[in-house]
């Protein structure tokens, strides 16, 4: 899909704590997130405006093998793998959220970066830095087949990995996806599939 989903606003549970976002753990929180994204009246009820997180953009991403590239040639990615990637944007506080599913992943988690699922700077069928790096998706099934990661991040953002001289996080802002989503993509990494397991553009 990885179409801007238009007003993006996301309840708390009645129960939530509030959150403080400039009191963050090195730019990072983590939360669980239930993302409807097939709500059919989104945001139609009111709410005050310490109940909601506030976006200003939504993205859903279908992640497929058939999408990876080693720079510009397909891979294959892994082979029966699939990923769906839920973004949401608040751009006036230089964070994102993330609602992350890997189904039959295999292999291990394996990147230059810190971790090994990523937002790349790269145009459908081309290679490109990182910009933002997740936190991989974890077992949550006995079977181990479903994986999930969810939460928020917050800039300055670092990748781990160094190009010219300085981190491909370094300086980078979630509103230039909005500016221009078809220039970034989701993916991860797997042991068994180093350019990409799964693969899915923004836009």
């Amino acid at each position: 899909m990885g179409a801007v989903l238009g007003v993006a606003s996301l309840a708390l549970g009645s129960g939530a704590v509030p959150l403080d976002l400039n009191n963050l753990n090195n730019g990072h929180l983590s939360l669980q997130l239930n993302i409807d994204l097939n709500q059919d009246a989104f945001g139609a009820n009111a709410f005050a405006a310490n109940d909601l997180f506030t976006f200003t953009s939504l993205h859903s991403i279908q992640a497929t093998p058939d999408q990876v590239v080693n720079d510009t040639t397909p891979t294959g990615g892994l082979a029966g793998a699939s990923g769906v990637f839920n973004f949401g944007i608040n751009s006036h506080a230089n964070m994102i959220c993330y609602n992350i599913t890997l189904h039959n992943f295999q292999g291990e988690f394996e990147s230059p970066a810190d971790t090994a699922t990523h937002i790349h700077e790269a145009a459908r069928g081309a290679s490109g830095p990182p910009r933002i790096a997740f936190p991989n998706p974890e077992p949550i099934d006995e079977a181990g087949t479903v994986r999930n990661s969810a939460g928020c991040l917050k800039g300055p953002f670092v990748t781990g990995v160094i190009m010219e001289e300085k981190d491909t996080g370094e300086g980078f802002h979630v509103s230039q996806i909005e500016q221009n989503p078809a220039a970034f993509m989701a993916d991860t990494h797997s042991s068994l599939a180093l350019p990409g397991a799964v693969r899915g553009q923004i836009a």
